[in-house]
């Protein structure tokens, strides 16, 4: 089964009858559970260094190969033949990497800004609202 949103149901006899995504289906696939996996890992290794080691810049880095990876891995899980490119999947997977990332400090952390709530509170928010986005691509 691959990642991509079913938004509408299709009649024909050449396709299986697949329902669309309901809230909880189109919220599982637009959040990018292995690379959420990947920064958790990498975070905690980097953070866990010693001083010797330069963990911002490591936390920037590993944050923009999260990114790239986000959004490789899920062009790749919802390519489909015949089909267009799942645009709006697409980003909004990468910008739930983003909010995780926000939400666990990670390099924004050193911001003068950032505020643990603030992340946590988009957290909730984007992961909540996210669902209710339902991709135009077919």
């Amino acid at each position: 089964m691959g990642l991509r949103i079913v938004s509408e149901q299709f009649q024909s006899g050449a396709e299986p009858n697949v329902p669309p995504d309901d809230y909880p289906d189109r919220l599982r696939k637009y959040i990018p559970t292995e690379a959420v996996g990947f920064w958790l890992a990498v975070s905690g290794m980097i953070q866990s260094a010693g001083d010797d080691v330069p963990r911002i810049g490591l936390l920037w880095l590993f944050f923009v190969i999260g990114l790239i990876f986000t959004f490789g891995w899920t062009r790749r899980r919802t390519n489909e033949p015949g089909k267009p490119t799942a645009w709006t999947q697409i980003w909004i997977s990468c910008g739930a990497f983003l909010v995780w990332v926000v939400a666990t400090g990670g390099p924004f952390a050193e911001l003068a800004f950032y505020k643990p709530l603030y992340g946590s509170l988009l957290l909730v928010t984007y992961t909540t609202a996210v669902a209710f986005v339902i991709p135009l691509e077919k």
